[in-house]
């Protein structure tokens, strides 16, 4: 059964006789236009002017078909929660119109973003994949055209885009080596990345082509092992303190550039490391949160009194634009879709995001018991990535978009671990010929 499920899966990835259905190009177009964006009442980006106009016609058989998996009912139903103490925070906090119209809008096209790609996608690797594909092109074309500030740096644009896209190109191959082939492609990308001065996506690039190179030991040693045993902790943390090492030397040296010289020296002043010194927003955000942890401060959390002190700890020059930018914009700084969620929503916005860590983190240890998953190193890039923008990220326009398929991904995953662990004939529950003709 086992090796049946690996060739099945494999050829899964790569489709069946080579065909290309219209779900996937429909998820690949919902991808490809994340990057670009309307002005409808609030701004939408055009991928949820396409899945709001499906939901809106196929609500029922869209919402239902997502109710079905328990992953899904489980985050559907916090995310229910979630809007609540939205809605009351809002009330209790007196938020404006303006704020609180968007903050719930915010929440309704992410559940609705949600379900429409749970149905359009079948929970399906595959179709994932095609969703990302044009989620790489979007970015890309984004950068290319400079759509804003962020997208023109590598980091945020053409760095990751062509990163997902070998990622998901060498995922094709049938190899048996496809993993450590995968890896060291990683792993030299991954210092292109850090020369470039993306230290984040430098770093989970080198980190997911470490353990696609460590592939093997992963599958023969976390048999029967818990998430918190020696043998699955132990390399992870040595790959990670090696890859800080790297680029605490490289960085200090010069080797990694000048602007990477001063960003470490600045951010490292005063006994500070580069993850605090780098994540400055956690030092108002928590104390910010401790002072109303119930309910928050609602819609975009405006609270003057802590950007003042966010500006004053950061030394930031209070007659400078930059502490004006911030003073106008009068949003506690949070910088993470937990703390972020949680100054705005109250508890439930935190703990919503709490446990989709929880499901992103227990997901990646079962992707590493499993060698043969696939598009394994690409759904590991994208994964860690999910969990480092739930820790360190804003929950911004476009994240409304692609967290909602990283969920599918989670969710497709475990589907797909559990029916082998349950000896389940996956491959007649998969086969296209038994699924409908306009949901293929």
């Amino acid at each position: 059964m086992r090796n049946g499920f690996c060739v099945y899966t494999t050829l899964l990835a790569i489709n069946d006789e080579m065909n290309i259905y219209p779900t996937q190009l429909f998820l690949f177009l919902i991808g490809s236009l994340v990057f670009f964006r309307i002005n409808l009442v609030g701004m939408l980006t055009w991928s949820e002017v396409i899945t709001l106009g499906y939901f809106l016609i196929r609500w029922r058989d869209v919402v239902n078909w997502a109710l079905q998996d328990n992953i899904l009912r489980t985050i559907l139903r916090a995310w229910l929660i979630y809007l609540l103490f939205q809605v009351c925070s809002d009330m209790v906090n007196g938020t404006l119109p303006s704020d609180f119209l968007r903050g719930w809008a915010r929440l309704v096209f992410f559940a609705v973003n949600i379900t429409v790609i749970a149905f359009l996608s079948g929970l399906q690797l595959d179709r994932m994949a095609a969703f990302f594909a044009g989620y790489a092109a979007s970015l890309m074309l984004a950068s290319f055209q400079e759509r804003n500030e962020f997208l023109t740096e590598w980091k945020f644009g053409y760095g990751p885009a062509i990163t997902m896209l070998v990622a998901l190109f060498i995922g094709l191959l049938r190899s048996e080596r496809v993993n450590k082939i995968c890896g060291i492609v990683l792993v030299v990308l991954g210092l292109v990345h850090l020369q470039a001065n993306a230290r984040s996506l430098g770093g989970i690039t080198l980190l997911i082509g470490i353990l696609s190179i460590l592939a093997t030991y992963f599958k023969e040693n976390l048999r029967n092992s818990g998430f918190f045993s020696i043998k699955f902790l132990l390399p992870i943390v040595v790959a990670l303190i090696g890859i800080y090492q790297v680029y605490t030397i490289g960085a200090s040296s010069g080797w990694l550039g000048e602007k990477s010289r001063h960003k470490y020296e600045k951010q490292t002043a005063g006994g500070r490391n580069i993850l605090s010194g780098g994540r400055m927003e956690y030092t108002i955000a928590i104390p910010a949160i401790l002072d109303a942890p119930v309910l928050g401060y609602g819609s975009w959390a405006r609270h003057p009194e802590y950007v003042k002190k966010y500006i004053y700890i950061n030394g930031i020059d209070p007659n400078t634009y930059d502490a004006e930018y911030l003073m106008e914009l009068g949003t506690i700084p949070t910088h993470s879709h937990i703390l972020g969620s949680w100054a705005e929503a109250g508890v439930a916005g935190g703990i919503f995001w709490i446990l989709v860590l929880w499901l992103a983190l227990r997901t990646f240890y079962r992707m590493l018991e499993h060698d043969r998953l696939p598009f394994r190193a690409f759904l590991l890039f994208m994964l860690v990535f999910f969990i480092w923008d739930i820790l360190f990220s804003p929950f911004g326009l476009e994240r409304r978009v692609t967290d909602p398929a990283m969920i599918m991904v989670i969710a497709a995953v475990q589907r797909l671990l559990d029916l082998q662990s349950s000896n389940i004939d996956i491959t007649a529950m998969h086969n296209r010929k038994n699924i409908p003709a306009w949901i293929r």
